[in-house]
């Protein structure tokens, strides 16, 4: 089985050991941009006030150390450790050395047996490229932040003092900042964002990324709308729509790698050519098809070489 990295290229596409680590619990938040501190085992309670920046971290293991989709606040995710990912089904929130990345497993199968491919939804990243053990923490006060080991900022969600108590990966790919009554004060503008060959897009459901431009990155989203037209859309610019007008209509990727819009009453109303196999994929990055077994090549959409 190989694993095929999430690209609107096939070049692009790299191969990685095929091993599904579920999620540790998260190290606790040891450090901040004023005091660097070296996470020892601890069975004891123990809370440190940060007098620079007022925030309380405590070093006890949570209480709930079962593996899961969730990171409490005053605790984080870091690079290189077993403690580095969030995971929820087909969905991993994965923290690297200078980036931070969560991506959908989508399996492709045929007559040579299952092959998956991996896209990413949502990323932030270290433009610097030079940051080891970089961190993800949601801070006691509600903020989650990405930074370099040194403490330095990348990115931060602006949601200090808010009553954010966790960081919900859900099981739509979405990441949700959460308060003490489960309501949503932040999320990332995220979901599926892939399909493998012999898939359906339901009607009211759509393909969601936020990672083509990332810097400045509004989302794509591939929607095959109520009213049964299926458009690709550029934040709120319309790219590519296929004009099928029938309500309920559905979207499917066919194994011959065709994107069609079929009716209710199974029609095709709408239809790509068939030009590739089962192991195809349409990714939401610019609404494009690629083939990736036997040979490697571009189908169909908006990312023509």
């Amino acid at each position: 089985m190989r694993i095929c990295s999430g690209s609107s290229r096939p070049d692009a596409a790299r191969r990685v050991p095929l091993i599904a680590r579920h999620n540790l619990p998260a190290l606790p938040l040891a450090e901040d941009t004023d005091m660097l501190r070296t996470f020892h085992a601890i069975t004891a309670a123990v809370t440190l006030t940060l007098g620079s920046v007022g925030l309380q971290v405590s070093l006890a293991p949570p209480a709930d150390a079962a593996p899961g989709p969730v990171l409490k606040a005053c605790y984080n995710l870091r690079s290189m450790t077993t403690n580095d990912r969030l995971v929820n089904g087909p969905y991993r929130l994965t923290v690297f050395d200078g980036a931070v990345d969560l991506r959908q497993s989508v399996v492709m199968n045929g007559p040579s047996g299952p092959e998956v491919y991996e896209a990413v939804s949502w990323t932030k990243f270290d433009p610097a490229s030079t940051s080891n053990g970089s961190y993800l923490a949601l801070y006691c006060n509600g903020d989650l932040s990405f930074r370099r080991s040194d403490g330095t900022l990348l990115w931060h969600s602006n949601t200090a003092g808010r009553g954010v108590v966790r960081l919900s990966l859900t099981s739509g790919g979405t990441l949700l900042l959460q308060n003490a009554k489960g309501e949503a004060v932040w999320q990332s503008a995220s979901g599926r964002a892939a399909m493998p060959a012999n898939s359906i897009l339901p009607s009211n459901t759509r393909l969601l990324s936020s990672t083509y431009d990332v810097v400045g990155a509004v989302p794509q989203t591939l929607a095959m709308q109520t009213d049964g037209n299926l458009i690709y859309r550029d934040g709120t610019t319309v790219k590519w729509q296929s004009n099928t007008h029938v309500k309920g209509s559905s979207a499917r990727l066919t194994t011959k790698a065709q994107l069609q819009v079929v009716s209710p009453a199974g029609k095709t109303l709408w239809s790509s050519a068939p030009t590739g196999t089962s192991y195809s994929v349409l990714d939401i990055v610019r609404a494009s098809i690629w083939q990736y077994f036997p040979t490697q090549k571009f189908v169909w959409g908006l990312g023509a070489p």
